[in-house]
C-alpha cells in the first residue's frame, strides 16, 4: 500500500491505495471520472440533471466496491492549507496527486 493524494478542488485527503493504484493513479481516477461515471450503471446515484456529481471520497468507493474490493483503500487524514506542492508536508513529498 502507498499514500496518494487527492482532491477535488478543494483540500487535498491522503489516502492509502494498493500499489498498483497508485502506480497508475492518473489512469484510474481518468477511468473514474470520464469512462466508469458516465457508463455504469452503478453510479447513477452520481447523475444530477446537469451531469455527475462526485468528489475523490466516492472515488475510494469505487476502488473499494468494483476494483480492488480484497485490497481495501483506506483514508488517512485531511490536509490543511496545502494548496501546492511546497505546502506538503515532508512525509507525503513524492506521493502521487490527482485533482479530479
Amino acid at each position: 500500500m502507498k499514500c496518494v493524494l487527492l482532491s477535488h478542488d478543494s483540500e487535498l485527503s491522503v489516502y492509502s491505495v494498493p500499489d498498483i493504484v497508485a502506480d497508475n493513479l492518473r489512469g484510474y481516477c481518468c477511468e473514474f471520472a470520464d469512462k466508469w461515471l458516465w457508463t455504469s450503471p452503478h453510479a447513477k446515484e452520481y447523475h444530477t440533471e446537469t451531469g455527475v456529481l462526485y468528489n475523490e471520497h466516492d472515488f475510494i468507493k469505487y476502488l473499494n466496491a468494483w476494483i480492488l474490493p480484497n485490497e481495501q483503500s483506506l483514508f488517512v487524514e485531511t490536509l490543511n492549507d496545502v494548496w501546492g506542492t511546497s505546502d506538503i508536508p515532508e512525509k507525503y513529498k513524492g506521493c502521487e496527486w490527482f485533482n479530479f
